[in-house]
């Protein structure tokens, strides 16, 4: 197998490069194999493994190794010495395999070294800095992928044309400045995936990077509502953005968006795989805002996330996704329910994951959603509030008519109701053999140190999460539950 040319060898690293042990163990058989492994596992180190914070230390300090004898010397000539132990080449340019650059990464560690080394000169910090990003920034590398933070030095790209021209993936902080935007539009239009964390104020940058590119596949728009801004503000700097994507219609196929459209823009993207609109923080309270999207056709669509939109609008979209729908996740207070439920299973036969908050009044449409819904595998249902779910009743519906391929479920519901009502489960679980062995998460929105006059005490609460525990176990070891998780709700 050592003798194996290199064209072969490298056909078998491509299908273990997932798979870190193995490809450290093709490291070890011989040059040839090491030479061809090594770029593989260098090509996204910070990524590619969970490191902690000592190995992120020794990944930097590799990285250190990398500066050329003019650049030790002129670091030395300034009175700073990076290097504890002698100076010892590496075997490879391990830089030079690296294919994804994330400044965040290198931006922390070269202010944990300065801290390490007591740095305190701000001319200093700048030689340290400035030295070790021109390993990384510079004609000989081409990037696929760029992370920048925020108040990140723009004259840092200049003379990096190449490093930058084929990127794909493109993710910026919302405190970078336009002009690192503006330069980044003229030297890259290959981004396909972006993801940019926006504020509000000029636009300006991120619309003519939206602009320049050719193929733009997925947008991710994220919004840090840290302060108040009026709805008029907002509108101002949104509208052109989104009449920015627009322009791309033909290629976006994957949109997450943190705020309300103020545009049609949603009615354009008729070729929509993904939709997320769950993390929406800038709102208009107005339902009107949506009604746009009724009669917009999504005949794409295979994902479908939402939070706070009227569920006739919801009902709209997937009724106009012509049976693609696989996963549907909605999160609503005031949901039709009824109106709803009835729009997924008579138009998404193929679903195969649903995420829903559930009322009292839905249980017939929720019990007609099971007997048609013939492909769910995994169920979530989360109860807004103490009074809104029978789980008895939802249960007994469950345990009755879920689909054969239905075995994967998280329940959620308000403090303490697990520990407390665990008869409710008990009943599920055995009405739930002769079935698919279940994947179980059960959810608390709450904690046991949540305490109050009107709470249980600390020791109470974990007894009964003791026989919660209890309780499951034993229904695995029936066979009945495959896997359990009792975990805090994040909602």
């Amino acid at each position: 197998m050592s003798k194996l040319n290199r064209d072969i060898i490298f056909f078998i690293l491509k299908e273990l490069q997932n798979d870190n042990k193995s490809l450290h163990s093709c490291l070890l058989v011989n040059r040839t194999w090491c030479e061809t492994t090594a770029p593989i596992l260098w090509k996204d180190p910070i990524t590619r493994y969970d490191l902690t914070d000592n190995a992120c230390n020794i990944l930097f300090n590799k990285m250190l190794l990398h500066l050329s004898e003019e650049s030790r010397n002129n670091l030395k000539n300034q009175g700073i010495d990076l290097f504890v132990e002698t100076y010892q080449q590496p075997i490879f340019n391990y830089i030079s395999f690296w294919k994804h650059l994330d400044l965040f990464f290198l931006e922390h560690h070269i202010n944990h070294i300065m801290e390490f080394f007591k740095v305190k000169s701000k001319k200093k910090k700048s030689i340290i800095k400035n030295e070790v990003l021109e390993l990384f920034i510079n004609n000989d590398k081409k990037y696929i992928s760029l992370s920048i933070p925020k108040y990140f030095n723009t004259h840092l790209f200049s003379g990096a044309e190449h490093c930058f021209s084929k990127l794909e993936y493109f993710y910026c902080d919302k405190y970078v400045d336009d002009n690192i935007l503006k330069e980044l539009s003229m030297l890259s239009t290959s981004i396909k995936k972006l993801e940019l964390n926006v504020r509000h104020g000029s636009f300006s940058g991120i619309i003519e990077l939206i602009g320049a590119q050719k193929n733009l596949n997925q947008v991710n728009l994220t919004y840090d509502n840290e302060d108040y801004i009026s709805n008029d503000t907002f509108e101002y700097c949104q509208k052109p953005l989104e009449e920015s994507l627009i322009k791309h219609a033909d290629t976006i196929q994957y949109l997450r968006m943190d705020w309300e459209p103020i545009t049609n823009l949603l009615s354009y993207l008729i070729n929509l795989v993904s939709l997320d609109l769950s993390y929406l923080t800038h709102l208009r309270s107005l339902p009107y805002n949506w009604y746009h999207l009724k009669n917009a056709s999504l005949p794409l669509l295979k994902f479908l996330k939402a939070n706070y939109i009227p569920s006739k609008i919801l009902a709209s979209i997937i009724e106009n996704t012509k049976g693609h729908l696989i996963e549907i996740s909605i999160h609503h207070n005031n949901l039709d329910d009824n109106y709803f439920i009835q729009a997924i299973y008579q138009n998404c036969p193929n679903l195969s994951y649903l995420n829903l908050a559930l009322s009292n009044n839905s249980y017939k449409e929720f019990q007609n959603l099971l007997i048609n819904c013939k492909f769910l595998n995994e169920l979530e249902i989360i109860s807004i509030s103490y009074s809104k779910i029978d789980w008895i009743k939802l249960f007994d519906i469950l345990a009755k008519f879920s689909p054969i391929s239905l075995f994967k479920f998280k329940f959620t519901s308000t403090y303490f109701y697990w520990e407390y009502r665990q008869r409710d489960l008990k009943l599920f679980l055995c009405h739930w053999k002769d079935r698919h062995s279940m994947l179980l998460q059960i959810a608390s929105k709450g904690s046991c140190m949540y305490i109050t006059a009107n709470n249980p005490t600390q020791q109470q609460c974990q007894a009964k999460r003791r026989k919660l525990k209890d309780l499951l176990q034993r229904y695995k070891d029936k066979g009945i539950i495959k896997k359990y998780d009792i975990i805090q709700a994040d909602i």
